[in-house]
Formats: C-alpha cells, sequence, structure tokens
C-alpha cells in the first residue's frame, strides 16, 4: 500500500513536472528572439538536460540556419553540441560522427580552442567506449593546442580530462597531480562545467583512496556551484559521487537523501543514462539490509535500459539482481537472471548463429512433418480397402526405405562436418601452440631482460649515465612488450568475434597526421625523415579504426627496420576502379625472398629492427585481415639492403570541388 501512495506521488510530480516543462519552454522560446546561432546554441544548452528532444529540435533548425548563412564556425559549435545530446543518450556512433565533422570545419577554419574543445569530445567517446590509447591521445593533442594559444578553459578542461583517464587506469597520483593543477587554473576564471567535472573527478579519487571527508568537501564545494539549468548533469552526477562517499564512509541515512536527490532530478531531466546508473548504485546501498529495496530500484533499471536497448548496462542489472536472489536464497530465480543474461549476451555476440541454427530447426521441423503426413496418407489407405494392402505394405516399405536413405546421407553429412569441425579444432590447437610460443619468446624475452636491468638499478652501484641509459632501456623493453601485447589482444579478439566493420566516408589524412604524431619521438629517435605525398581531395569509404591500424602498423614498421638518417614515404594514388591505392616504402635493410613468402602466417618467432626493437609477424597478419575485410588488398615487395615497399587498397574516389 505504502508502495502505491509512494508511485502515485511519484507520478504525479512527473506529470506536473513535464507541464512546467512545457511551460517554461514555450515563455523561454517566445522571449528569445533567434537573431544568429549563438541564440541557438544557447537554447540547446538550456534543454540539452531539461528537455531533450527541444533541444534536437533547436539544434537543427540552428544547423539550417548555419548552412543557409554559411557560418561555418556556428554550424561547428552546433554539431558539437548535437555530439552531447547523442553522447548522453549513449549514442557513441553518432555522437562520434558529430564531432568528426565538427573538426574538419574548425582545422579547415584555423580554430584552434574550438578544435582542442572537440579534439577532447572525441577523446571522451572513446575512452567510454574503452579506447585509452585513442582517448589519451586526442586528450594531449588537445591540451598541446589550449597551451600554446594560453586559453586557460582549454586548459581546464584538459587536465580534468587527464585525470578521469587516470581515474579509470587506476592511477589515483597522476589522477591528483592534474587536478591540483587545475584547480589552480580554476581559481583564475569564472566557474563553468569544466570546474564541476573537476569536483566529479576529486570526488571519484578521494573515495577510491578512502579519504572520504574530502570526497564530501569537494562533492558538496561542486553542489554549491551547480544552480543552474546547464549543470543539471553535473549536478546529479556530484549528487552521486557525494552518495557513493556516504555509503562508502558508512553514512546510510545521508547517502539515501543525496541518491534519492539525485534520482529526482534525473527524472526532471529526462536523462535516461544517469537515471539507470543512479539507481545501480542506491541498490548497492541497501543489498546487505534491505535486499528487497535494492531489488526494486534494480527492476525499475532494467526497465529503463531494457526500453532503450542499453544492451551491456541490462546485462549488468540482470547479473546484480541474480546475485541478490542467490543470497536471499531464492536459487531458481537467480538462475532463470542469470540464464536471461547469458541469452541476451549471445544474442548480441551470437545473433547470426542463432539465426542460422533457427533455420536448420525450421528444416528439420518441416521434414518431420513431411514424415508424419507420409505415415497418415499410408494408415488412411490401408483403411479404405483391404485390396490395397498388398500397395500399401510397398509403400510403406518405399516409406522406409526413403527415410532411411535420407538418414543414411544425413549422417553421412555430418559425420563430413564432425571431421571438419576436428580439422578446425586441430587448427585451433596449432594456432593456440604458435600464440603460446610467441607470448614464450617474444613477451618473456623482454620481461627477462626487463628484470636484470632492474636489478642492476636497484644494486646501486652503476654512475648516474649508465643508469639513464639502463632506465632508457627498461622503457625500450616495456614499450615494446606492450606493443606485442596490444596486437595480442585484438588478433585474439578477431579469433573470438571475428572483423567487425564500421565504414564511413571520412578523408584519410587527418587520420595520417594523427598516427603519425604517435610515431614521431621513434622516428626523431633515430633521425628518420617521413614524406607524405596524399591528395587532400580523396575519400575513402572504409573503416577509420582500420585503416588507422593499417598505417600505424605499417609506417611502425618501417621505422623499425630503417637505419639511422634513413626516409620512409607514405603515399596515394587514385585508381580506376573507384579504389585508393597507399603505398609505405623505406629504403631499410629490406626482406629475404623466403620471408616475404611466410610473412603473413602467424610465426613462432620475432624479427628485430636495426636498433633490436621486438617484433612480431601479428601486426602484419591484423592488417590483411582488415585490408580483406574492407575489400581491399595488401602486396608486398622488397630487396634486400635496399628496402621495402608495402601497398595496400581500399574503396574510395576523388572528392569533386566545385
Amino acid at each position: 500500500m505504502i508502495g502505491l501512495v509512494r508511485y502515485r506521488i511519484v507520478s504525479a510530480c512527473w506529470i506536473v513536472g513535464l507541464c512546467l516543462s512545457f511551460i517554461s519552454q514555450n515563455l523561454f522560446a517566445q522571449n528569445k528572439e533567434l537573431k544568429d546561432n549563438k541564440d541557438y546554441i544557447d537554447l540547446v544548452k538550456y534543454y540539452r538536460y531539461l528537455n531533450p528532444d527541444s533541444a534536437i529540435f533547436y539544434v537543427k533548425a540552428g544547423l539550417k540556419k548555419a548552412d543557409e548563412e554559411n557560418d561555418l564556425l556556428g554550424k561547428a559549435a552546433l554539431l558539437n553540441q548535437y555530439g552531447m545530446i547523442e553522447d548522453n543518450a549513449s549514442r557513441y556512433k553518432e555522437s562520434k560522427e558529430k564531432y568528426l565533422s565538427a573538426e574538419i570545419i574548425y582545422r579547415n577554419e584555423k580554430n584552434d580552442i574550438g578544435l582542442a574543445a572537440t579534439l577532447i569530445r572525441l577523446g571522451v567517446v572513446e575512452k567510454r567506449k574503452g579506447n585509452y590509447d585513442k582517448a589519451m591521445s586526442y586528450f594531449v593533442d588537445a591540451l598541446r593546442i589550449s597551451e600554446k594559444n594560453k586559453h586557460q578553459l582549454g586548459m581546464l578542461e584538459g587536465r580534468v580530462v587527464f585525470s578521469e583517464a587516470y581515474y579509470s587506469l587506476g592511477d589515483y597520483e597522476n589522477a591528483l597531480k592534474n587536478l591540483q593543477i587545475a584547480e589552480a587554473i580554476d581559481r583564475k576564471i569564472p566557474v563553468s562545467n569544466f570546474s564541476l567535472n573537476m569536483y566529479v573527478s576529486y570526488g571519484y579519487v578521494y573515495s577510491a583512496l578512502g579519504m572520504y571527508d574530502k570526497a564530501i568537501y569537494y562533492t558538496k564545494l561542486g553542489l554549491s556551484k551547480s544552480n543552474r539549468v546547464e549543470f543539471n548533469g553535473l549536478k546529479i552526477s556530484l549528487l552521486k559521487v557525494l552518495g557513493i562517499a556516504y555509503t562508502k564512509k558508512g553514512d546510510s541515512k545521508n547517502a539515501a537523501i543525496v541518491f534519492n536527490e539525485a534520482l529526482t532530478l534525473t527524472r526532471k531531466v529526462k536523462n535516461v543514462l544517469r537515471e539507470q546508473s543512479t539507481l545501480i548504485e542506491i541498490s548497492e546501498l541497501y543489498e546487505k539490509k534491505q535486499p528487497d529495496t535494492a531489488l526494486a530500484y534494480l527492476k525499475q533499471a532494467l526497465t529503463i535500459v531494457g526500453h532503450h536497448k542499453m544492451y551491456r548496462q541490462q546485462i549488468t542489472v540482470l547479473n546484480k539482481m541474480s546475485e541478490l536472489y542467490k543470497k536471499k536464497g531464492d536459487l531458481a530465480r537467480a538462475l532463470a537472471l542469470r540464464e536471461q543474461s547469458n541469452d541476451l549476451a549471445e544474442q548480441i555476440f551470437y545473433k547470426d548463429m542463432m539465426k542460422q541454427v533457427a533455420n536448420l530447426e525450421a528444416a528439420y521441423n518441416l521434414e518431420k512433418s513431411k514424415v508424419e503426413l507420409s505415415e497418415l496418407t499410408t494408415k488412411s489407405k490401408e483403411q479404405q480397402s483391404a485390396k490395397n494392402v498388398i500397395l500399401a505394405i510397398a509403400f510403406g516399405v518405399f516409406v522406409v526405405l526413403v527415410i532411411t536413405t535420407v538418414y543414411y546421407w544425413r549422417s553421412r553429412r555430418l559425420n563430413k562436418l564432425l571431421t571438419k569441425a576436428n580439422g578446425k579444432l586441430e587448427e585451433s590447437n596449432g594456432v593456440k601452440d604458435k600464440l603460446l610460443s610467441i607470448i614464450a619468446h617474444d613477451i618473456r624475452s623482454p620481461l627477462v631482460s626487463t628484470v636484470g636491468i632492474m636489478r642492476l638499478i636497484n644494486d646501486k652501484e652503476l654512475d648516474e649515465d649508465m643508469q639513464h641509459e639502463m632506465v632508457n632501456k627498461l622503457m625500450l623493453h616495456c614499450n615494446n612488450s606492450l606493443e606485442i601485447l596490444d596486437k595480442l589482444l585484438k588478433w585474439g579478439q578477431m579469433q573470438i568475434k571475428g572483423v567487425r566493420l564500421n565504414t564511413s566516408k571520412f578523408n584519410p589524412l587527418p587520420n595520417i597526421h594523427n598516427n603519425l604524431m604517435l610515431l614521431k619521438e621513434v622516428a626523431d629517435q633515430k633521425k628518420i625523415k617521413i614524406n607524405i605525398d596524399v591528395p587532400n581531395n580523396i575519400l575513402l569509404d572504409a573503416d577509420s579504426d582500420h585503416f588507422d591500424f593499417i598505417v600505424r602498423n605499417l609506417t611502425a614498421n618501417a621505422i623499425k627496420f630503417t637505419n639511422t638518417n634513413g626516409e620512409v614515404d607514405l603515399k596515394a594514388s587514385v585508381l580506376d576502379n573507384n579504389k585508393i591505392k597507399f603505398e609505405v616504402k623505406d629504403n631499410g635493410v629490406g626482406i629475404s625472398k623466403a620471408r616475404i613468402d611466410k610473412i603473413f602466417e602467424l610465426s613462432a618467432t620475432g624479427t628485430k629492427g636495426t636498433k633490436l626493437e621486438e617484433g612480431t609477424s601479428l601486426g602484419l597478419i591484423i592488417c590483411r585481415e582488415f585490408v580483406l575485410a574492407n575489400q581491399g588488398e595488401l602486396e608486398v615487395e622488397s630487396f634486400e639492403g635496399k628496402g621495402t615497399i608495402f601497398s595496400f587498397t581500399m574503396k574510395g574516389f576523388l572528392k569533386k570541388i566545385a
């Protein structure tokens, strides 16, 4: 009864909130004459959390006006706002597309401040997807641009996102260092959403370190500055962090008050992403002493993630509910929820396979129905006339022979499939053995060297120069091991899930520059010059992530096998069949004929570069898989002592210039 009353009160408040939101929306729009794109951006910021549908309406209207007036910078700013709306709704693919479009405009218009802000948004998307290497690369570029222009707000934002990334990686010391730098910058400028993000990060870091009073202090300080509509999303985050700090401190009463305030605000502004996460946090508050209350909150979260197709969050909620039912002793329901979670995971990752199984099952049922119909027909004929007994028996024998033949051929076909499956299993075991050999040789060897170097340093018998040299070698071994592990993980993911393709039309030149920036330090150490000859007016119709990996890996290999003071050329040309051909050429040591014949096979031993850099053939194997997935070809041509040319093609065309 109490739950029903509470539900009616919440429903009534929600309806009243909608009405007030509608009235305020009309009043706000009526009192605001939309003269330029700045007015549209103000409206979008106002409605982004309060009413996302209205925000989308105004951002589209603003983009239309920007196109009519050829206001490129206004269009870029609106695209950034559009990306944030998509980001809030967990539509990461759509948000990345908006940010990339804005990035192109800012680069063409040479607007560094807008470019830095857009790079940070791209980094945030990659971080939320778990791609920390890409995220950190975007953050570094953005901070470098802001520091060059002495843009305080951009520097504040850069330090805050760095702290968030370090926190996600468990490096709390570096997270705090970046927050302290951010706090010093924040004192010099007015309060912004980046200021509140800083207080959120302080709360998370200090809670993780067990310093709950400091976490509570900083989150309350942030809440005191968050009473503006455009700060609603961050206010929810601050409330949630404060609730977590109270929970970990053991103050359940204040934690419940804060979490309920956060939940009310999420429903008011219709921020479903934060609403479901807040419900999960509240459930954790009650799961030990009031499991039924915790389950009630998790059921609300399950309804939200199910309605909005947040599959990963749905799996998380189902697993939490299963654990709670298990603790309560309701093993049947716990098992059912766990099976539902597993079914959802299988539905996501093996949807095509399930479809094929369903088709096979339908075919089997059809065949079974045909057999049953045949038997019924035979019995009917037997009953019609005694004269047809012999014919019926003959027909029955014929049917039995047909069924026997069918089952014989089916059994034979299944045996062939089983033999084929066994062959694939043996092949997989072979690949596994090769993979273990690579781990044993190419990862164990650098680690053994690393341990040896660390022992030398620990003995404190080396002079400063030798110790510096040993540290550099240590960093080199660690970087090599990390590079090999990254390729092993990507290769393993491909073996399990296959190559996933996410094509889009993009200009490859910015991608090339971004990837070469990551290799600049290595090239500079060997004094290798990298020449780029890629037209600016070509567009690729391919997976940009695959393209990035191919360019980065082939260029890294070229640097690795080129002597000091060498050169690496990267160029592109347009072919007749709507294909773009890319070449990565070096004047390095070259590859032997025997090695080229097996260069795209998984090798048990690595090949060392001109400065003894470690490597395996995994990178080239992954490159080849990515090129084939994008309907291209990867070729290699090499002469020992003269150099090597790796070339690959992808679908693309020349962009028409008006």
